[in-house]
C-alpha cells in the first residue's frame, strides 16, 4: 500500500470522540447562548464551561458531549468558526488519545491525520498533512495570524480564490483547537494533582513527639 493510501485510510478510519472542545467563547456570552449554538448540530448530553476554581472566572472554553461520534464529528465540521457575540468559535475533538507536547513541539502525524479526518469535502493532500505535522501549535497560530493580517475578511477572500487554501486552513484550525484542548486538559490535571497534594498535607497526621 502506498504512503498516500495509508494516510487516506488512516484519516477515513479515524474515530471521533463524543466530546468536543469549544474555544474562543466570548466572556459576555451566556451559557444558554452557547448551548443554543451547540444544539444547532444536534442534542447535547452535557456542557461544562471551564472556570478558575479559585475565582469562578470563566476561561473562554467549554467541553460539550454529544450522544454519538457522528454528531460530534458534525459539530467539528459545522460549528467551527460559527459566530457568537462577535467571535468565531473554535471546535475540535477533546476525547481522542492525547499527549500534551507544549507550545513549541511539533503536533505530530497522528494529530495531523486526525485533523484531516475532520475536514469537510475534499480531504487535504498528504504532503500538506505531513507539513502541518511538523509544525508546532505556536507556528500554526502564527500562520493563521499572518494570513489574517489584513482582517478575517481578507482571508475568506483568499480562501475563495486560492485553490486548496480553505482546506488547509480548516485543517490548521482543527489542529489549533486540538492543541488548546490538550493544554486545557493538562492544566486541569496539574490543578487536580496540586489540590490532592494540598489535601494530603492538611489531613496527614502529625509525627508523634517523644518526651
Amino acid at each position: 500500500m502506498s504512503t498516500s493510501l495509508s494516510l487516506a485510510a488512516a484519516a477515513a478510519n479515524c474515530r471521533c470522540s463524543r466530546v468536543v472542545f469549544v474555544g474562543n467563547i466570548p466572556f459576555h456570552a451566556s451559557e444558554k447562548e452557547l448551548r443554543d449554538a451547540c444544539e444547532l448540530i444536534g442534542p447535547i448530553r452535557s456542557l461544562r464551561l471551564a472556570a478558575d476554581p479559585a475565582t469562578g472566572k470563566r476561561k473562554g472554553y467549554a467541553f460539550v458531549e454529544y450522544p454519538d461520534d457522528e454528531t460530534a464529528c458534525s459539530a467539528c465540521h459545522n460549528l467551527n468558526a460559527h459566530p457568537l457575540r462577535g467571535r468565531e468559535l473554535r471546535v475540535g475533538l477533546a476525547g481522542r488519545r492525547r499527549r500534551y507536547r507544549g507550545d513549541d513541539e511539533a503536533v505530530g502525524l497522528e494529530d495531523a491525520i486526525h485533523a484531516a479526518s475532520l475536514v469537510a469535502g475534499t480531504p487535504p493532500l498528504d504532503s500538506i498533512t505531513r507539513y502541518l505535522a511538523a509544525r508546532s501549535p505556536r507556528e500554526l497560530r502564527e500562520m493563521v495570524a499572518a494570513l489574517e493580517g489584513d482582517g478575517p475578511d481578507t482571508l475568506k477572500l483568499l480562501e475563495q480564490h486560492v485553490p486548496g487554501l480553505a482546506t488547509v486552513m480548516e485543517q490548521v484550525r482543527h489542529l489549533i483547537g486540538m492543541a488548546a484542548a490538550d493544554e486545557a486538559a493538562e492544566e486541569a490535571k496539574i490543578k487536580k494533582r496540586a489540590a490532592a497534594a494540598e489535601w494530603t498535607t492538611i489531613t496527614a497526621p502529625s509525627s508523634p513527639r517523644w518526651t
